[in-house]
């Protein structure tokens, strides 16, 4: 098993990193995440290079440990995510790492390696591992379609996981899907996982960015509550995703693409359409409960909105006892 170089590589006490959730994981959710001895991700999604600058010294201010920003290849493209890279490495410094949504563009992986950023890259099919991998990846996260948000694959965690290793990749894998507590993370490394990515824990906590409303939906919601569709596409097509079940996937493509609520993004409202991709956000009005409420099957055990320092310390008790 390879856990131990995961925690050596990125400094870590707990082989636990927050997953990068677009709009959720801001400045202080992704600090107060690696203040904890975890890898705490920085989401920056269609964000510009200089808000990429912004965010990434304000969470530099707000901790000193390792932390990962997060970049999604096939949402910004490649002129977006170019000039997101270059604006990252203006502010590099060896506590910074890389965490891509799928496989980036071979040139994105070769300018991270010349100047020794490590990156972690999350895939959901052995393929995509295999040239994450030839690609220098310093872990590969292993996305199972038990995980809330866009999905990469169709295979269960654990399914994927054992697919991975028969590949004998030299490289440490984490599992992200269906994971809420230590007790989970055990089971994964008796199979061989290095680490895990947990998403839906972490949306539902005092420091996340989501909206209040669907914090509390989370920690109502079960299993049973949450289903894969593709009917959140407009900002994001072509991915699937796992959301909680809601009127919009009650009735579907029957409804109008109306709009059902109003957010902000670097200080300017804009309508918010039914369908839309976005995640309900604290600057987020309106029909709060209509939108995409993205949630893995983890919700079965995500029962109070509590801090991170809570969640962290619970996790790490139950790996440890």
């Amino acid at each position: 098993m390879l856990e131990a170089l995961f925690l050596s590589t990125f400094e870590l006490k707990t082989p636990l990193i927050q997953a990068g959730m677009g709009g959720v994981s801001g400045v202080e959710l992704a600090s107060s995440v690696s203040n904890m001895g975890c890898l705490g991700v920085l989401a920056q999604y269609k964000n510009p290079p200089e808000e990429v600058l912004r965010t990434i010294r304000e969470t530099r201010d707000k901790t000193s440990n390792f932390f990962g920003v997060n970049f999604i290849p096939e949402v910004s493209g490649p002129f977006l995510l170019d000039k997101q890279i270059e604006a990252l490495i203006q502010c590099a410094d060896n506590k910074l790492a890389v965490v891509l949504y799928g496989l980036p563009p071979k040139s994105i992986a070769e300018k991270l390696n010349s100047f020794s950023i490590p990156i972690i890259i999350q895939v959901g099919t052995p393929k995509d591992a295999e040239t994450a991998s030839s690609m220098g990846a310093a872990c590969i996260v292993l996305q199972g379609i038990e995980a809330g948000g866009h999905l990469l694959g169709a295979q269960c965690t654990e399914d994927l996981l054992h697919s991975v290793l028969d590949c004998g990749l030299d490289v440490p894998l984490v599992v992200a899907g269906g994971i809420s507590c230590g007790g989970d993370y055990l089971y994964y490394r008796s199979q061989g996982a290095s680490g895990c990515m947990c998403g839906t824990m972490f949306a539902a906590s005092y420091e996340s960015n989501a909206h209040p409303k669907y914090k509390q939906l989370i920690v109502e919601a079960g299993t049973n509550d949450t289903i894969i569709t593709s009917l959140f596409h407009i900002g994001w097509e072509g991915r699937i995703h796992r959301v909680i079940k809601n009127e919009t996937v009650t009735l579907g493509n029957s409804q109008s693409t109306t709009f059902i609520a109003e957010s902000e993004v670097f200080g300017k409202r804009y309508p918010v359409p039914r369908f839309s991709a976005a995640a309900p956000l604290k600057q987020t009005s309106g029909s709060i409960e209509l939108m995409a409420l993205y949630c893995g099957e983890s919700c079965e055990n995500v029962k109070l909105i509590e801090t991170v320092d809570q969640i962290i310390e619970r996790f790490y008790s139950e790996i440890t006892s």
